[in-house]
């Protein structure tokens, strides 16, 4: 049985990568690349894979009117602010300063527009090639966000067999690329339901799945035991989270404050801080290294490279480092859902001292995204720090009462048991072959 899977981001999705391998032991997986992303996918990918470029887009005005016409009327999700960061984010890693400022200025202007055309609208209007080879493929598996609205038009159109998997847990907050008529796969329950209320989809479309990032954290948590400590120091670990550059001074501010808090109230302590593996330049980060009570763990990734990938080792490392520090503190990431499954305290900084709502692009913006509150930002617990002084207690009850900090790990980790990339291919493998394979979402 041949599946064809349409990928992108190849480069740093290593649990995509992974996860395909797994695909492989069952499948003749054959890879769908746009011509822009070849390169990079031939690169990276194993040399038994077949590799086929996706030839579906039509040049000519009636498309090219469709395209703008989604780009600056397409419906948004309920989480517009979402949306809003993640294209500025985009505007920073594919345009230089000059472009990108003129770029940001349209963003500003779409946000001002109706949001009137739905995505299965849009692709409706499509005229495609026909010219990719799809017809020995029994069935595709997308990655949000789909990066290629030609195939999945000619796929609908044809309705080839076709499953979404929503690749991360933010994804419904702030892309906009959902079709109604798609059959999707979810980390878990919380976020089926984020699909339905962001991007209506119906509910009978959504299945939970689990989630391949979470495999890493499945891998950590069967060799902790075999790893040393990283460091020969006791430390607080703050990993970054913002790729937006016009933002990265404000968290770095943040992380001044607390390099600060530390000194004066855990002397003993060292902050270690992990740059965003997906920031462009690093260069910002370099100012904190003249701190002396903290250190930049920058070895995973060379600022000097435009290679954003990370090894496995360094995944393993990284849950490590976690998992030894006294805590781990954030602004809204990932990782803070990873660190929960650590014995390190996992902890949202949202300070009131960096909330300047006037300004559309703001930190306070970045940490109320809608992902964020709903599934980190649990204001009942102590793990939740919103000023200055309550990071002074925080370290307080760190030290002295560190049992309650333990609570909101088990309340985030509760939410998603992580699995293998073996079970995930198996989980795969389950929907394909009966729709009854994977529960049914409880709304």
């Amino acid at each position: 049985m041949k599946l064809g899977l349409l990928v992108h981001f190849f480069d740093f999705r290593n649990d995509v990568r992974q996860w395909i391998l797994s695909l492989a032991k069952w499948y003749d997986v054959v890879l769908f690349v746009r011509p822009q992303d070849f390169e990079t996918l031939k690169a990276m990918s194993p040399p038994e894979l077949e590799i086929r470029l996706v030839k579906e887009k039509k040049q000519g005005l009636w498309n090219r009117f469709w395209e703008l016409a989604f780009r600056f009327l397409g419906k948004l999700p309920a989480s517009r602010q979402n949306f809003y960061l993640m294209e500025q984010f985009k505007i920073s890693v594919i345009h230089g300063d000059e472009k990108g400022k003129k770029v940001s200025r349209m963003l500003d202007f779409r946000m001002t527009l109706p949001g009137v055309l739905s995505y299965d609208d849009f692709l409706s209007q499509l005229v495609y090639t026909g010219d990719t080879a799809i017809s020995d493929i029994d069935h595709f598996v997308c990655f949000t966000e789909l990066s290629d609205h030609y195939l999945i038009a000619r796929l609908l159109a044809e309705k080839r067999s076709v499953l979404t998997y929503v690749y991360s847990w933010d994804h419904p907050c702030k892309h906009t690329r959902f079709s109604g008529r798609l059959q999707y796969l979810v980390w878990h329950n919380g976020i089926s339901k984020d699909l339905i209320e962001l991007q209506h989809i119906p509910s009978g479309n959504i299945r939970v799945f689990g989630a391949t990032q979470m495999a890493y954290v499945d891998k950590w948590l069967a060799q902790k035991e075999a790893m040393a400590r990283p460091f020969d120091y006791d430390y607080i670990y703050f990993g970054c989270a913002i790729g937006v550059p016009q933002l990265v001074p404000d968290e770095l501010e943040i992380v001044k404050l607390v390099a600060e808090v530390m000194k004066q109230k855990t002397p003993h302590l060292k902050l270690v801080v992990r740059p965003y593996p997906v920031l462009k330049d690093w260069t910002p980060y370099e100012e904190l290294k003249q701190l002396e009570n903290v250190f930049v763990d920058d070895g995973f990734r060379s600022a000097k490279t435009n290679n954003i990938s990370v090894s496995d080792d360094a995944i393993m490392e990284k849950f490590n480092k976690i998992h030894h520090a006294k805590a781990f503190l954030h602004l809204g990431t990932t990782l803070g859902i990873e660190a929960a499954y650590t014995d390190a305290p996992s902890v949202l900084l949202d300070m009131n001292e960096f909330n300047h709502p006037e300004a559309i692009l703001n930190l306070h913006h970045f940490i109320h995204q809608y992902q964020n509150d709903k599934y980190l930002n649990l204001k009942e617990y102590p793990n939740v720090v919103n000023s200055i002084a309550g990071l002074e207690r925080f370290f307080y009850r760190l030290f002295n009462n560190p049992e309650s900090l333990q609570a909101y790990n088990k309340k985030v980790s509760s939410q998603l048991k992580p699995q293998s990339f073996e079970e995930l291919a198996k989980n795969l493998r389950l929907t394909i072959g009966s729709s009854q394979a994977l529960p049914n979402i409880n709304i």
